[in-house]
């Protein structure tokens, strides 16, 4: 692979066109937003040549952006394969099965919430799980080419079922954004900023800060996972009816303690990542 093309110049685009520049590729970038062009342009992409030949066409836009575009031919010249990096996979992967190019499904499990503080971090990707989801117009050749831009990435590689990535989605970035959100809007209609800010610490910070990612992004999560975020957000709301409904020490102890022995297995099997 020697030349990659970005569509969608946000922190997630920008910084995997910088780290795939890097390694000596040639990027080049494309966005709808002047501002997005100018700042990738002044940190060495490309956004001037559109037309150019590229092995690799990424789609880093939101996904309804993706999707819009998936349903288009805007991307049949001109490009060997095409990978994504929305956060659904489903809706996604079935307009890739019948694209003219060879398409893969992909999801880095990496990012930064603040969406607000426009700081370049190339190294988001080093080490990062990179979920790939198979298409049936994917071949050899395109698969060959991804997994080339994730070793230059330094991620690794996991391939996972379209429908299984978003069911468990739901769980780790869908419902955790919504329980975020949902407990700003209790304290910010409950009590004046300068009682919560007062009395605020790592609890609330940690358990809030989700809500600064942009909205834009979250919204589309949203409209193309409904049915598991729904479904997942009924378990959650059981699961917390019957913590409150706990009468007995000894049983909520009991509760506690499994929680906290769960939470503490996966630190000591996956490691702990930072907060970003």
């Amino acid at each position: 692979m020697k030349s990659v093309r970005v569509y969608g110049l946000g922190l997630m685009g920008t910084n995997l066109g910088l780290k795939l520049l890097s390694k000596g590729i040639k990027v080049y970038g494309e966005d709808v937003n002047t501002e997005s062009l100018e700042r990738a342009s002044h940190l060495g992409i490309n956004v001037a040549n559109s037309s150019q030949a590229v092995d690799l066409t990424i789609l880093a836009m939101p996904i309804n952006s993706i999707v819009s575009t998936l349903s288009s031919d805007k991307l049949i010249a001109n490009t060997k394969a095409i990978i994504d990096i929305g956060g659904t996979k489903e809706k996604i992967c079935n307009l890739m099965d019948s694209y003219e190019v060879p398409s893969i499904g992909g999801h880095p499990m990496c990012g930064i919430s603040d969406n607000s503080s426009w700081e370049p971090d190339p190294e988001i990707y080093n080490g990062a799980t990179f979920l790939l989801c198979e298409t049936k117009s994917m071949d050899p050749t395109s698969r060959e080419i991804v997994l080339e831009m994730i070793q230059l990435l330094n991620s690794k590689e996991v391939w996972i079922d379209r429908t299984h990535h978003d069911e468990i989605i739901s769980i780790t970035s869908h419902l955790p954004h919504l329980i975020s959100t949902a407990l700003v809007g209790t304290a910010r209609d409950n009590y004046e900023i300068n009682e919560i800010m007062g009395m605020a610490a790592g609890g609330f910070d940690g358990a809030t800060r989700l809500t600064r990612t942009n909205p834009e992004m979250i919204k589309d999560m949203y409209d193309t996972n409904s049915e598991n975020i729904n479904k997942s957000l009924k378990y959650f709301l059981s699961e917390l009816m019957g913590l409150v409904d706990l009468q007995e020490r000894d049983e909520l102890i009991s509760y506690l303690n499994n929680s906290v022995h769960w939470r503490r297995a996966l630190s000591d099997k996956f490691g702990e990542r930072p907060l970003s």
